[in-house]
């Protein structure tokens, strides 16, 4: 089998319940909160999730959608347009691994919530449990539909993308996403075809 291919669904503007809870991650963890959604070629399983993810981060179409979800977003910083100059190097990172762990519904699902109420939050930004909930489901029903557990889920190693340096020390080369800290997520939510890439970057 050779490497797959991969498209994406037309970019119609964030259902309210997507949008409300990207929101309001960037708001607790002073996040540049992106989710991709992607179309594959073949069946993404167990088994081929990880040669998956890697093709697609290896993709033009990845570095595309990553542009694109952080001018929706209003952020420009992966944009060429947050300079008068091209930056002239990849988003991808050298040598990653993003490594693949596996995440149960109730995982992932505990996993929205933490970003909402316990992952560093610079502000003090944490959302009371309810409230957070209250965005946790309509975000997971508007993601996944009425059967969320048909689902798969994964954690994945947030090192495919250049660093800040915040934490690090090291000297940024733009473009950059992640920070070096504990905020830092990435999330891979799969089913037959389809799949969704949910990143953060909390950030002091």
């Amino acid at each position: 089998m050779g490497s797959p291919n991969f498209t994406a669904p037309a970019p119609d503007p964030e259902p309210p319940a997507v949008d409300a809870f990207l929101s309001a991650v960037d708001h607790a963890m002073n996040s540049n909160t992106l989710q991709l959604t992607v179309d594959c070629d073949a069946p993404v399983t167990a088994g081929n999730r990880q040669d998956v993810l890697h093709a697609f981060l290896r993709s033009a179409l990845f570095e595309q959608l990553m542009r694109a979800a952080d001018v929706r977003r209003n952020w420009y910083n992966l944009s060429d347009e947050y300079d008068s100059e091209p930056f002239g190097r990849p988003l991808l990172r050298e040598g990653f691994r993003a490594t693949v762990s596996p995440l149960d519904h109730a995982g992932f699902l505990a996993r929205l919530r933490w970003m909402l109420c316990e992952a560093f939050s610079p502000y003090g930004h944490h959302y009371p449990a309810v409230d957070a909930e209250r965005l946790v489901r309509g975000f997971a029903r508007e993601l996944l539909g009425a059967d969320g557990s048909a689902w798969s889920f994964a954690a994945v190693s947030p090192d495919f993308l250049r660093s800040t340096g915040y934490y690090s020390g090291e000297e940024p080369q733009p473009p950059v996403y992640f920070d070096g800290s504990s905020s830092d997520t990435a999330s891979f939510v799969y089913r037959g075809r389809t799949f969704h890439l949910l990143l953060t970057n909390g950030s002091p």
